[in-house]
């Protein structure tokens, strides 16, 4: 009885990850630490990344524009690009811990 408790639990918890920030042990994913909050990025390729955290604790629109902007400023701080377009996905838009992003990035001369 204790192993299918514990299989289900188990179960349980890996469903309330949906995104690969969440997962300590990705290589991809970088931590940065912005007003002494963490803000985990992760790139998904073709120009796309997500950043989660970075929250402010509070309910207010300027937390929030504050919680935003810090999750942008790790993006463009870990890939080196200039954030173009954000949404938060259908399934945070009443936490906006998950932001998704799509960079531009400046071609180098010579290249």
């Amino acid at each position: 009885m204790k192993i299918l408790a514990t299989v289900v639990m188990t179960m349980l918890l890996a469903g309330c990850q949906s995104s690969p920030a969440f997962y300590h042990n990705d290589v991809q994913k970088h931590v940065v630490v912005l007003d002494k909050r963490e803000v985990s990025v992760l790139p998904l390729g073709n120009g796309q990344w997500e950043a989660f955290g970075g929250k402010q604790g509070g309910i207010f629109s300027t937390d929030l524009d504050k919680q935003k902007d810090r999750q942008i400023r790790a993006i463009e701080a870990v890939s080196g690009c200039t954030v173009v377009s954000s949404l938060y996905p259908a399934d945070h838009q009443q936490d906006n811990m998950l932001l998704h992003a799509t960079v531009a990035c400046k071609e180098k001369p010579g290249s």
